[in-house]
Parts: structure tokens; C-alpha cells; sequence
């Protein structure tokens, strides 16, 4: 036993110094560079076809690069400057029959706008006329726009209701003097009531005078002072009441020259109107835009201005002619008395048309209007191709227009133009010497047989 543990504390001893050494070896290692690792050889598959087309297509730089979608180009905007427009002007309204002129009856107002609806001619705001006129929108081919001037209470009564039973948009023109004043004048609740169904505002002046006749007995200094009520004043008076901005305005009676025609322009209108009726092209000038006047029931004018080229009438085919148009010579076309735009004295004037520079027209074709008149039995005479006519009673408004219409002998349809004159009524209770010297502002007639 005693032997027994020598040997067992020797092998103890050994044990424990063989345990160290493992661990001083296990640390010792790490320090110690490491044996090459062997490398193990793979053997590739070959790639089929389709693996490798697919591999191809994979390795291109331009696969994951994101495509943009496709954007359709926007349609570049087209004016249509073909278009024809016929702006409508009316005045005042009575239930059953026209007291005169200027007023049409409610029935006739209702035929003529159901009329419209069954043409099937489309009636534009203003603002559509004007965006056109600026390039900036398309309208038909064919339109008509509605207007209304001075302001009278049988547009509020009468008028109003049916124009917002069809639809159609319209664009009263009120003078400033003529606002709110009782009476059959419109009131500014009504007028406000008719802004918010849509109805356009417009001017027509302060006083509802003839603009060109207003220089007379006015110094230069004076007349545009006067121009500035009757054109700015009144202008700024609609736009502070009414909460607009007044685009376009009418000339009282149609009463205008050049120098109206500027000065109106140039306090920031849109556009102005006259009386003349005559359609209105994308080239007419902004300044001078015609409208058909409505007088009383007749519908004359009405089917003028209704009757587009295209549209299955016989005036719808015919041509209108402008009063300054000339022929390949540079001859004016047609010379007209008296003449277009201007103001005369006579109340029972001469109107001819001389034709001789059209060439041979047909006799029969032959059919001269006169606002307050109708048709009337104008003469015609072959040898100097002049059409005439005396008014025989004194003409009772402040502006006349006339209608001739005419067939050529090579063409097969007619021909139309329209002009408009105003009539200084004053001046008939002149003095002789004085009605003659203002007289002597008319065109000499030329020869006719009466």
C-alpha cells in the first residue's frame, strides 16, 4: 500500500504537466502560420442555350434601369378664325303687342329664341366672343350672341323669365343715368338678381347721348372731358355698384368716329359695339363690332342675322359685303348714300347705292330695307346702276340702317350690305341758313330716277 502511492502521485504529476502543455500548445498555435488550405476543384456544368441567352440579357447595363411610361403629347392649341357670329340687339319688352320700334312683344321674343333652338344655333356669352376675339378659344362655326340696351323694366319683367327658361345667356347695357331711378328704369336689386342667373353687365354711357355729335358747341378741352364721363366715369360707376369689370361697351345709337372709337378703346375695353348689321368675323375690328338691331315684331333683321352660310336659306347663302370693299382695281365697290357711320340733317334723306363698279346685276333682285320702314319701293335705274329711294316722312330715330341686297348676273346668289347712318334732329329746327350749312355735311346724291 505504502508502495502503491509514490506511483500514483507520479502519474498524477504527469497527468496535470501533460494538461498544461496542451494548453501552452492550443495558445502557442495561434501564433504559429497556418498550412495552406486545399483547394477544392469544381467541376462547371456547361450552360444550355437558354441559360445562356438568359445570362446574356442579364449582364446588359440597361435591364434594371427604369423606364419612364409614355406621355401623350399635348394637342396643340388651333384657332378656328373661321367662325361667324351674329350679335342680336333688342331694347325694351311688352306683353301682348310692340308699342313701337324699340320694343318687341312677348310672343314675337318667345318665337324668335324657340326658333333659334330648333335651327339648333348655338347662343355664346360674351366672354366666349371675347376669348375669341383674343385667340385664346374655339367657338362654332355658326353663333349668335343676345344683347339688351338702356335698362328697361320689361327686361327684368319679361324678357328675363324666358331667357332663363331656354338657357341662353345675354348682356344688358345700362347707362348711368338711367339706373335705379324709379320709373320703368331697372332697379340694382334686379339687376344684381339677373347677375347672379348669369347675365353680363356692360356700359352704354353716362347720359345715353350721341358720342360724335357731343363735340359740337364743345371746345377740344371740353369734348374730353365730356368723353371721360360718358366713357370712363360711367364705366367705374357699373364697376363699383355692380362688383364687375366692364369689358365691353355700346355706342348710344350706334353715334361714333374715329376718335370715339379710340378714346373708348383706349380706356380698357375689350371691345365696343355699334348698330351696324353686319356678322362679325375674327379680322372685324374690336373696336367697331356690328349688331343686328331688333325692330319691334318684324323679324327682317332677326332671319339676317340668323341665316348662316350653309344652313339651307337663301339668305344664309348670300354674301355680305363690307361698305369699304373694293374691286380688283381698287375701286370702291359700292358707293352708298348717305354715307356709312355718318350724321346728316335731312330727316327725309335720299338713300342710294351706286352699283356700277359691281357690274350688271339683276333688276329683280333687287331689295332695299330701311330700319322703321321695312322693304321699300326703291327705284332702279340700268343706265348708272343706282339704286334710290326718298323717305317720305320724317324720320322719327336718332339712327337708321339699310339693308340692300342684290343678285349678279354671273353669280347665282345675293349679295347684302348693310349700313348704318344717324340723324341730327336738332338741326331741322335751325335757322335756314344754318340747317343748310349743316346739310351740306351730307354726299352729294348721285343721279336717279325717281
Amino acid at each position: 500500500m505504502k508502495a502503491f502511492q509514490p506511483r500514483f502521485c507520479t502519474a498524477l504529476l504527469l497527468l496535470s504537466g501533460c494538461l498544461l502543455l496542451t494548453g501552452c500548445f492550443e495558445k502557442l498555435e495561434q501564433f504559429l502560420p497556418k498550412p495552406p488550405e486545399k483547394k477544392v476543384e469544381v467541376q462547371e456544368v456547361p450552360l444550355s442555350e437558354e441559360e445562356k441567352r438568359v445570362q446574356e440579357t442579364l449582364e446588359k447595363h440597361d435591364v434594371f434601369t427604369p423606364v419612364e411610361p409614355d406621355v401623350p403629347k399635348a394637342v396643340e392649341f388651333e384657332l378656328n378664325k373661321s367662325s361667324i357670329v351674329s350679335v342680336l340687339l333688342y331694347h325694351d319688352f311688352a306683353p301682348d303687342r310692340s308699342r313701337n320700334e324699340m320694343t318687341i312683344s312677348l310672343p314675337a321674343f318667345r318665337a324668335q329664341l324657340q326658333a333659334l333652338k330648333d335651327a339648333e344655333i348655338p347662343v355664346i356669352p360674351m366672354a366666349d366672343l371675347l376669348a375669341w376675339k383674343r385667340g385664346e378659344k374655339n367657338i362654332p362655326d355658326h353663333a349668335v350672341v343676345i344683347t339688351i340696351d338702356d335698362g328697361w323694366l320689361g327686361v327684368y319683367e319679361y324678357a328675363f323669365p324666358i331667357l332663363k327658361e331656354f338657357g341662353y345667356p345675354f348682356t344688358l347695357y345700362l347707362y348711368k343715368n338711367y339706373v335705379g331711378i324709379g320709373g320703368r328704369s331697372l332697379t340694382h336689386e334686379q339687376i344684381k338678381e339677373m347677375q347672379a342667373a348669369g347675365m353680363d353687365v356692360g356700359n352704354h354711357s353716362t347720359s345715353h347721348q350721341g358720342l360724335a355729335m357731343g363735340k359740337r358747341g364743345r371746345t377740344q378741352e371740353q369734348y374730353e372731358e365730356w368723353l371721360h364721363k360718358e366713357i370712363i366715369e360711367s364705366k367705374e360707376f357699373l364697376e363699383q355698384n355692380f362688383g364687375i369689370v366692364c369689358k365691353t361697351f355700346s355706342y348710344p345709337f350706334g353715334n361714333k368716329n374715329e376718335e370715339v372709337v379710340k378714346y373708348t378703346m383706349d380706356a380698357g375695353y375689350d371691345a365696343a359695339f355699334t348698330v351696324n348689321p353686319q356678322k362679325i368675323t375674327w379680322d372685324t375690328p374690336n373696336g367697331e363690332l356690328p349688331r343686328f338691331t331688333q325692330l319691334g315684331d318684324a323679324d327682317g333683321n332677326f332671319r339676317l342675322a340668323t341665316s348662316f352660310r350653309g344652313m339651307g336659306t337663301d339668305i344664309g347663302d348670300s354674301k355680305f359685303i363690307k361698305t369699304d370693299a373694293v374691286n380688283e382695281q381698287g375701286e370702291k365697290l359700292v358707293d352708298l348714300n348717305p354715307a356709312p357711320d355718318s350724321t346728316i340733317a335731312e330727316r327725309r334723306p335720299l338713300i342710294q347705292a351706286q352699283l356700277s363698279h359691281v357690274g350688271p346685276v339683276l333688276p329683280e333682285s333687287i331689295v332695299l330695307r330701311l330700319s322703321g320702314f321695312g322693304i321699300v319701293p326703291a327705284t332702279y335705274d340700268p343706265n348708272t346702276q343706282t339704286v334710290s329711294y326718298r323717305v317720305p316722312q320724317r324720320i322719327r330715330l336718332e339712327s337708321c340702317t339699310a339693308t340692300l341686297s342684290f343678285r349678279r348676273n354671273t353669280e347665282d346668289k345675293e349679295e347684302v350690305i348693310s349700313w348704318n347712318f344717324s340723324i341730327d334732329r336738332a338741326a331741322s329746327y335751325l335757322p335756314k341758313q344754318e340747317f343748310d350749312k349743316s346739310a351740306s355735311n351730307t354726299i352729294a346724291p348721285a343721279s336717279a330716277k325717281h
